[in-house]
């Protein structure tokens, strides 16, 4: 009985820590990104040690090439259940950062980016 028991705490332990490294969401998966309702860019989000950053992979515009390989979502923490806060976003052509929250709600990806009082909000699509 004594070997059932600390097998199966054993087993319980593993199962916890596991779950506690399981891969975000978020992590590696590309997003197209619209401003104003037409396709801006492409972005890959990683994910390393429970922070995200996202990288700008390509651009629909030719002025926007010199932006690609650029970090534009740095320090984005899951809070559970899709949502996403604690990060920076980059509008790379006005060179601002704004901070910003996420809702990740199945192949959709809802941002809002912060200054002051005030907000913007784009909804980027799962490639």
């Amino acid at each position: 009985m004594k070997l059932f028991a600390k097998t199966t705490l054993a087993v319980a332990g593993i199962s916890l820590a596991s779950l506690a490294f399981a891969a975000d969401p978020l992590a590696n998966t590309t997003w197209q990104t619209f401003d104003d309702g037409q396709p801006k860019g492409v972005v890959k989000i990683t994910e390393y040690n429970g922070v995200l950053t996202g990288k700008l992979i390509s651009t629909v515009s030719p002025k926007g090439q010199k932006h690609v390989g650029r970090t534009i979502i740095a320090n984005l923490k899951s809070d559970g259940g899709g949502k996403y806060s604690g990060g920076t976003i980059t509008d790379p052509a006005k060179d601002k950062t704004y901070r910003m929250t996420a809702n990740l709600s199945g192949n959709t990806l809802d941002l809002k980016g912060y200054i002051g009082p005030f907000s913007r909000s784009q909804t980027w699509k799962k490639r």
